[in-house]
């Protein structure tokens, strides 16, 4: 097995471990409303995104810092990494999603068919309170993308910056934003972004996941094997 091949299998089996870990949680909680569903025969609202996207975030977290060196030490390069990276990155994502979807369609059919009476949240009701099956996809896709690469942006400034430099960077930017929503007219911003195609300002945030996510492959082309201490 070749160094290329080797590094997508190692990645792809670290994309598969996360997905059916945090599948397994999502599945574990639709049990658990459904049976309170119909077993109590109330009515409620509840979200199962937060275990979906938090298994986007772990993937690029957990697996960037621990597959680099790993991926290094086989006999890949660093740009091969990345890209290796980026393409089991997408398919974590589009995954996830559908997988998500799935269970909300699912939850949907037993709702339509008077089954059940647990509805489950989701982004794309702030596009259209009727269930959309592939507007719904596309804004949790875009969602996903973007903490995707928010994500996998924010990791690969810690390594390069260091643990130190790192938390000045986050607090410069924090206090930058806190100036800017203590001075700035936020009242017209909000209302601005709420006239706006819900649909477009969705793909907008994916398309900003996207260039974080782009942004971190000139970062990572001589990155070191590892983490900059805190006293560097």
């Amino acid at each position: 097995m070749n160094a290329v091949k080797g590094t997508n299998r190692l990645i792809l089996d670290d994309m598969r471990l996360y997905l059916v870990i945090f599948t397994s949680i999502a599945l574990g909680l639709t049990a658990v409303y459904v049976a309170i569903g119909f077993l109590f025969d109330v009515r409620y609202s509840s979200q199962l995104f937060g275990p979906m996207y938090g298994g986007i975030c772990t993937f690029a977290i957990a697996g960037l810092v621990t597959l680099y060196p790993v991926a290094i030490g086989m006999g890949s390069t660093r740009i091969q990494f990345m890209k290796s990276f980026y393409m089991m990155g997408v398919c974590m994502v589009v995954g996830t999603m559908v997988i998500l979807h799935l269970i909300y369609l699912l939850v949907h059919l037993l709702n339509v068919g008077g089954w059940l009476q647990v509805t489950l949240y989701q982004p794309g009701m702030l596009y259209s309170s009727r269930y959309l099956v592939l507007p719904y996809l596309w804004m949790d896709l875009m969602l996903g993308f973007l903490v995707f690469g928010l994500s996998v942006f924010l990791t690969v400034c810690w390594i390069r910056l260091g643990m130190r430099n790192f938390l000045f960077l986050l607090f410069g930017l924090g206090l930058v934003m806190s100036l800017v929503v203590a001075f700035g007219d936020m009242r017209q911003f909000t209302l601005w972004i709420a006239y706006q195609n819900r649909m477009l300002v969705f793909t907008v945030l994916g398309v900003i996941g996207g260039a974080l996510l782009l942004s971190t492959y000139p970062m990572m082309k001589h990155a070191l094997l590892v983490r900059k201490s805190s006293k560097d």
